[in-house]
């Protein structure tokens, strides 16, 4: 249950970031040899350009870290255990943690690795002229980034009346020490049994994932006895 033994060097090589300008252009050669240099001014693509830029930083320390899937999850592997999520921001959090449905579905799964081998790097940046600068930088687990104030027992998007993406509480809000495992648990189990949409048995998920949590607990315990 514990975090990734690299994660103190991982969050050191990201925070190194802080103030660096990253200009992202393109090339164009034509049939007849001519090219065309250019600058990308596009803040939907950062995102994408960050895991290609922030991946040989950290495996340059780190061989063992690896890219995820292409257009999968997670972004980044350490040690095929432990998964690393990239998020890049511009003016307010907007991103997409995970759909609703499918994080519900992924927690009663595998409970450990969503919530406790699974940690997201969030780099805070401005775009000016077509020059990224990073602002700031935060590593956080998935119970420091969820917001537990708003209408909703967890931070989420809504589309027509259907719970659709989990997103993330505001930046200055994140690793606030309030913020702990079991209050996750509580509120996503409140958000499950809240949720308008259709869940194939949601007391059996709230118990399922309760079990989960507490023999991880009692297992702790255990291991601290030792």
């Amino acid at each position: 249950m514990s975090s990734d033994p690299k994660t103190s060097e991982i969050k050191k090589i990201c925070k190194s970031l802080i103030g660096c300008k990253i200009n992202i252009g393109f090339t164009i050669t034509l049939q007849n040899g001519e090219t065309q240099l250019g600058e990308i001014d596009n803040c939907n693509i950062i995102g994408d350009c960050m895991e290609d830029i922030l991946y040989p930083f950290i495996y340059k320390y780190i061989p063992t870290f690896e890219k995820g899937p292409k257009q999968g999850s997670p972004d980044f592997y350490n040690s095929k255990i432990w998964e690393w999520e990239l998020k890049c921001f511009g003016n307010n959090p907007g991103f997409d943690i995970s759909n609703f449905n499918s994080y519900i579905s992924q927690l009663e799964d595998n409970l450990e690795k969503k919530m406790y081998r699974t940690q997201y790097l969030i780099f805070k940046y401005n775009l000016t002229e077509g020059i990224i600068t990073i602002t700031d930088f935060k590593l956080c687990n998935i119970w420091e980034i969820i917001n537990y104030k708003g209408k909703h027992p967890v931070s989420l998007q809504c589309k027509k009346g259907i719970w659709y993406n989990i997103r993330p509480c505001s930046f200055n809000d994140m690793n606030d020490v309030y913020k702990t495992p079991i209050m996750f648990i509580k509120k996503i189990c409140e958000a499950i049994d809240k949720t308008p949409n259709k869940l194939e048995d949601k007391t059996r998920t709230i118990n399922n994932i309760y079990n989960q949590f507490y023999k991880l607990q009692f297992s702790k315990i255990i291991q601290s006895l030792k």
